[in-house]
């Protein structure tokens, strides 16, 4: 197979997520073509995807070491990064990426992570700061409401979502989208006006039909105790690419946050189809069993999850595995 072939052949195979088949091709491409930065870039995306997030910092690493100031990789490797928590190494990434291109976009993943390390006040002076350049972000006032919300300010809080919410209306009257439709909705959701919500995520559907919009939309609809509404969008949503294994996970723990535990668990069956050892996956099966007091059953599905992360030779004890679920597992059966 020539060079042209298995780069070729291994953006077929990722489209179709047999990412384990992509991978060996891409591996073998840069076998004899080790500096070539964008295939290494290739390979980072599709260990990400498999969730490899080591392996995905080696690819993404090499693909910057053949391109130091590229925006893109820098991106990359601070997301893996992220994904790791390894914040401080990411936001360093995303500061030089937000440098040498200037891009607002880059600013909010410094931003973000300074969020995540909780560094809430010096978010919220980026933040200010950038607002005094693009007032009319309606991105940045997201952001800075989130801020508010961690530092217990309801007020500044309201008045950020305010702000927000009044450019994303003026965005959809002027420069109507899938995107900005989407955007809308999403505001209108969190201010926990549904009707609105509901109408905006079914105009972005009228532009571009996507799984994240039918989920969207059946959050609403069941806020707005449309159950069975609900249940046909999420259905529509995990319909619209049967093999999306991380949004397939995705969807699962949304129906959690729903307390929508059958369906959660219905959902996370589907995506252990797809991947049949995922910590994860068990997890999200145990939290579900377990806030329907189905304790034995919980208890069996945990003991699999911390079972499958030492096969991955990752301790149950690693910050990437705690979370609000597996803290009340540990409670539960400690």
């Amino acid at each position: 197979m020539s060079d042209t072939q298995l780069i070729l052949t291994a953006g077929e195979k990722a489209a179709l997520h047999e990412y384990d088949k992509a991978e060996t091709l891409y591996r073998k491409y840069l076998e004899k073509n080790p500096n070539d930065s964008a295939i290494w870039k290739s390979l980072g995306d599709i260990l990400i995807t498999q969730q490899k997030y080591y392996d995905a910092i080696d690819a993404y690493a090499a693909s910057l070491d053949a391109d130091m100031t590229n925006p893109e990789y820098l991106v990359a490797l601070g997301s893996a990064y992220a994904k790791i928590h390894q914040f401080e190494d990411a936001k360093t990434l995303f500061e030089k990426a937000a440098a040498s291109t200037g891009e607002i976009r880059y600013q909010y993943l410094v931003g973000d992570m300074l969020g995540y390390m909780g560094k809430y006040d010096e978010a919220l002076v980026l933040y200010t700061l950038l607002a005094t350049t693009h007032p009319d972000e309606p991105g940045l006032y997201k952001r800075m409401a989130s801020v508010h919300r961690h530092l217990n300010r309801p007020s500044e809080e309201l008045t950020c979502t305010t702000k927000e919410l009044a450019l994303r209306k003026k965005i959809v009257d002027e420069k109507p989208d899938a995107s900005a439709w989407f955007k809308y909705g999403d505001v209108l959701a969190r201010c926990r006006i549904w009707n609105e919500a509901k109408d905006a995520f079914s105009k972005a559907l009228s532009f571009e039909e996507n799984a994240e919009i039918h989920l969207r939309l059946g959050e609403t609809l069941y806020r707005m105790k449309d159950t069975s509404g609900a249940l046909t969008e999420f259905e529509k949503a995990a319909d619209f690419d049967k093999r999306d294994f991380i949004f397939l996970m995705h969807l699962a723990d949304s129906l959690t946050k729903l307390e929508l535990y059958d369906d959660s668990i219905r959902y996370y069956t589907k995506a252990l189809e797809l991947r049949s050892v995922h910590a994860d996956a068990w997890v999200g099966i145990a939290y579900d069993l377990l806030n329907m007091n189905r304790l034995d059953d919980a208890k069996a599905f945990f003991e699999m999850a911390k079972a499958s992360a030492a096969v991955r030779e990752l301790l149950w004890t690693d910050k990437l595995h705690k979370s609000k679920k597996t803290d009340a597992l540990d409670a539960a059966f400690k």
